[in-house]
C-alpha cells in the first residue's frame, strides 16, 4: 500500500529537537486511512522552525487545538518555508489519495489547495461541541467519526487503482491510459473527482516518492533511477521541484545527518 516517507527530521534539523511528531496505525480503519498523526513543540515559547510539507497527493483532516479549527486539505505542490505557530497543538489523518471522495461523495478538487472547514464539508459536524472535549477524547471522536463514514463510504476502486499505479512503472500519461482503457478526457476528469489532481501530476508525485525512496534507502544509483524520465535534466528538475534538493543533495545530507527510517 502507498505510504510516502515524511521527511521533517531528515530536512530540519531543528525538527526532532524542537517538535515532538509521531504517527499511529488505526487498524479499523487501515482500507482509507494511512495513519493519526500528532505534533507540537516541546517548548511553547521558542522560535517557529521552518518545516517543508512535500507533495504526496494524500489528503489531510487537521485539527489545531488551540485555534480551533478543523479543516480538510490537500496539496498540488510542495509548500516551502512553511512555519507551525509555537502555541499550537495538532491532531492530523492522513488519508489514502481517493478516500476523500469515498467517504464524502464530494469532488476532491473542493479541498485541493484550499484548506476547508469540515463544517462546509459535512454540515452535520458540530464543531463547537468538538472543542469542548478534552485532548484524548477529541481523538476518540474523529476516529469514531471518521469510522461512521467509512461504513456508508461509496467504493475503494479507486485508492486501489492508486495504489495499482504506485506499484506499476508508468513511464506517461499513455500508458496510464491504455492501462485503464477509458478514453483520456474520461480519465482526466475522474482523476480530478477521486484525487483532485490531474493524471500528470499523479504519476509526477508517484514518481518522485518512489526515487526518493529508493535513494534514502541506498537500494539504487541515481543512474538507474534517470529511465523513469524523459532524459537527466528533467529528473534532477523534477525532484529538486518536490523536495528543494537535487538527488545527488539529498543523497549527501541522508549521509550527513545518517537518516534511517
Amino acid at each position: 500500500m502507498y505510504n510516502p516517507i515524511q521527511y521533517h527530521t531528515l530536512l530540519s534539523k531543528e525538527f526532532p529537537e524542537k517538535i515532538k511528531y509521531t504517527e499511529t496505525a488505526i487498524p479499523e480503519l487501515a482500507d482509507i486511512l494511512i495513519c493519526m498523526w500528532e505534533s507540537e513543540y516541546y517548548i511553547k515559547d521558542t522560535n517557529p522552525i521552518s518545516d517543508i510539507i512535500i507533495v504526496d497527493g494524500c489528503v489531510n483532516l487537521v485539527v489545531s487545538v488551540e485555534d480551533k479549527s478543523i479543516v480538510w486539505g490537500l496539496c498540488s505542490k510542495t509548500i516551502f518555508d512553511c512555519k507551525p505557530p509555537t502555541h499550537e497543538k495538532y491532531i492530523g489523518f492522513r488519508f489514502y489519495p481517493g478516500a476523500f471522495y469515498a467517504l464524502t461523495g464530494i469532488d476532491t478538487t473542493m479541498i485541493t489547495d484550499n484548506m476547508t472547514s469540515i463544517d462546509e464539508v459535512d454540515s452535520s459536524f458540530h464543531t463547537a461541541g468538538f472543542f469542548e472535549l478534552d485532548y484524548a477524547h477529541m481523538k476518540d471522536y474523529l476516529i469514531g467519526y471518521i469510522a461512521s463514514l467509512s461504513k456508508n463510504k461509496k467504493s475503494t476502486e479507486y485508492i486501489q487503482l492508486f495504489n495499482g499505479i504506485n506499484d506499476s512503472n508508468f513511464l506517461n500519461t499513455k500508458m496510464l491510459y491504455e492501462s485503464i482503457c477509458l478514453s483520456p478526457r474520461q480519465i482526466q476528469r475522474l482523476f480530478k473527482k477521486h484525487y483532485g489532481l490531474k493524471p500528470q501530476m499523479i504519476l509526477s508525485i508517484i514518481k518522485f516518492q518512489h526515487c526518493a525512496t529508493e535513494l534514502l534507502y541506498g537500494r539504487t544509483e541515481i543512474d538507474n533511477l534517470i529511465d523513469n524520465y524523459y532524459d537527466q535534466s528533467k529528473f534532477i528538475n523534477e525532484f529538486k521541484k518536490n523536495i528543494g534538493l537535487t538527488p545527488v543533495q539529498f543523497i549527501n545530507l541522508c549521509k550527513e545527518r545518517k537518516m534511517s527510517f
